[in-house]
């Protein structure tokens, strides 16, 4: 009887210490995952971040710039986003160099600048066509 209790106090204080350890921040991880052959699940391109950083990159003065930037490189240059406008070439060629004008105005500090000039191409891409 002394043992089963000793057993239950001693799992009783391993448990409250890995909780009490557990206190410093919680990550988040964007990502997907897929279902393997094998029946597993697994993550696939995860990045695991905590919400300080999180916030701290939210708030960065060059977010807008990279979030842009990004935009554009998903709606017009990879694969997927060309499948879904029917751009011209000339539109293309006018995308690509208003998001490199203003990639180079945001690299030189000039923000605002650099963020006009990648919104002028996302407002090119919210006007064309989709298939």
């Amino acid at each position: 009887m002394i043992k089963k209790i000793l057993i239950i106090i001693s799992f009783l204080a391993i448990c409250t210490g890995v909780s009490f350890a557990n206190t410093d921040e919680k990550k988040v991880c964007t990502g997907f995952g897929t279902w393997t052959k094998d029946g597993e699940y697994k993550i696939v391109r995860s990045k695991c971040i905590t919400e300080k950083e999180y916030q701290a990159s939210l708030n960065a003065p060059d977010y807008l710039c990279k979030y842009y930037q990004k935009s554009i490189w998903k709606e017009s240059e990879r694969p997927y986003g060309k499948k879904q406008y029917q751009y011209t070439d000339s539109s293309l060629t006018k995308i690509n160099a208003l998001k490199d004008e203003g990639k180079a105005l945001c690299d030189a500090g000039k923000l605002r600048d650099g963020e006009a000039k990648l919104v002028e191409a996302i407002k090119i891409i919210s006007h064309t066509r989709m298939n």
